[in-house]
């Protein structure tokens, strides 16, 4: 009977021994498991708090940066400039294609066409037997620069002159009595616009605001006439193309 008690005492103390290992052993295992998981999650937090210069940092807005192509339209309110231009042409309205290219992030490259129509002018009275209606037109083709002056945000301020081609179209209307005569001419004349403006830029396009004055060298009709001038401003939108 003492030989049964005395196996049964060792059997239990075997046992207990065999469990306390077991369970130190599993406590380790945790622990050790707990420390890699909170190691892993603390590298993982830490790489995603990551801050990057500001210079890499996403903007979220469109970046001139050299090489960059750009199209785009604008569209203005022209105003003729003098008092022989403004005797046979009134304000007029305007729309311009054109295309930029970045030479480097401050010097934008522009080549432009547009079409310019000014109000026409009316001389005489169909009461007394005569009148005439003039009208002008033109056709700007010009090559420009533009520099584009460092800001900070979305905004910057350029400063720029083109340079170019009008072709001036003038088309006369006289009724005499019941008869009536249309006649109409054009020539080219070199002219050099110098410009200013402001540029937004978004994430897809840019927004810009110009004000120019065009001195074209042709000398109005008339007595002590002078070159012909106007002054525009323009309101645009541009697209990158590509990257």
């Amino acid at each position: 009977m003492k030989r049964v008690l005395y196996i049964t005492i060792i059997a239990l103390i075997g046992v207990t021994f065999s469990a306390n290992a077991g369970m130190k052993l599993k406590l380790r295992s945790d622990l050790s498991n707990e420390h890699t998981a909170t190691f892993g999650n603390h590298n993982l937090k830490s790489n995603m708090q990551l801050k990057l210069p500001a210079e890499f940092a996403p903007s979220g807005r469109m970046e001139l940066i050299k090489g960059l192509f750009l199209i785009g339209l604008m569209l203005d309110v022209t105003f003729p400039l003098g008092d022989d231009f403004t005797s046979f042409a009134g304000t007029g309205f305007s729309g311009h294609a054109f295309v930029a290219y970045m030479v480097a992030r401050s010097i934008m490259l522009t080549l432009s066409a547009g079409y310019i129509k000014f109000g026409d002018k009316d001389f005489g009275s169909e009461g007394e037997g005569f009148s005439q209606t003039w009208s002008h037109s033109q056709i700007p083709i010009l090559l420009g620069l533009n520099y584009l002056f460092n800001m900070k945000g979305a905004l910057r301020a350029y400063l720029g002159l083109a340079l170019g081609l009008f072709i001036l179209r003038d088309s006369y209307k006289y009724t005499i009595f019941d008869q009536t005569d249309e006649q109409s001419e054009s020539s080219s004349k070199f002219g050099i616009v110098p410009r200013v403006g402001l540029i937004y830029m978004t994430a897809a396009i840019i927004l810009s605001l110009e004000v120019t004055y065009s001195l074209i060298f042709h000398e109005a009709e008339g007595e002590g006439s002078s070159n012909l001038a106007h002054l525009g401003i323009l309101f645009g939108i541009m697209f990158a193309l590509g990257n």
